[in-house]
């Protein structure tokens, strides 16, 4: 099974987020700057042909840039949570 990325959902999709790409060490920790772990459940509010990723978890909007929405592994559910 391949991995999915945050940047392979469609608006509405709800995720589970599974795991971080490694290459980058200020990576993660700019994530956790943001509130962003693993194990948190959100969902695509938008998401455009160009931009930013916009994401809900744990009820705060946040806006994710395309290269940084890449780097994030999630596993997808069926039931939208908004």
């Amino acid at each position: 099974m391949s991995k999915i990325t945050l940047n392979d959902l469609k608006k509405g999709e709800v995720f589970k987020i599974v795991d971080f790409d490694e290459s980058c060490k200020n990576f993660k920790e700019r994530l956790r700057d943001l509130g962003i772990h693993k194990g948190q459940i959100g969902q695509i509010l938008n998401k455009s042909f160009f931009g930013p990723v916009e994401i809900d978890i744990d009820g705060i909007k946040l806006a994710i840039g395309r290269g940084m929405s890449k780097k994030i592994f999630v596993r997808k559910f069926e039931c939208p949570i908004l």
